[in-house]
């Protein structure tokens, strides 16, 4: 391989990884929507990003109420009435890459990003 050839190679790499991060990890895109589905059926929607947003909502599940916390790009569960608290432990998510799931209490919270589209909201 020559010089040039390992050079071209770097910057393409590094224009991958970007393309990665960005997708990923930058928060920049406010068009994402927050969806909180109960045994399936969505039943409430709320905007990624809301300026100066700190708010918690009770949401009746199936078992008991499940406790969520908004905020400004991000959710998370802070209380739910399942045993084993794993929605508890996934912690805050920003983007479509994960989900928050309440089994026992059969309770998703996931981020849509406008860009993804998701064939469940019809």
């Amino acid at each position: 391989m020559k010089r040039g050839d390992i050079i071209i190679v770097l910057v393409l790499l590094a224009i991958g990884l970007a393309g990665i991060y960005s997708y990923f990890f930058a928060s920049g895109d406010s068009q994402g929507t927050i969806v909180i589905q109960v045994d399936g059926v969505v039943t409430k929607t709320y905007p990624l990003y809301q300026e100066g947003r700190d708010e918690f909502l009770d949401i009746q599940g199936v078992n008991g109420i499940t406790r969520v916390h908004l905020q400004d790009g991000r959710v998370c569960v802070v209380e739910s009435a399942c045993p084993d608290k794993i929605c508890v432990e996934t912690g805050w998510i920003s983007n479509s890459a994960r989900p928050i799931a309440c089994l026992p209490n059969r309770v998703i919270v996931k981020i849509i990003d406008s860009k993804d589209g998701d064939i469940d909201l019809r």
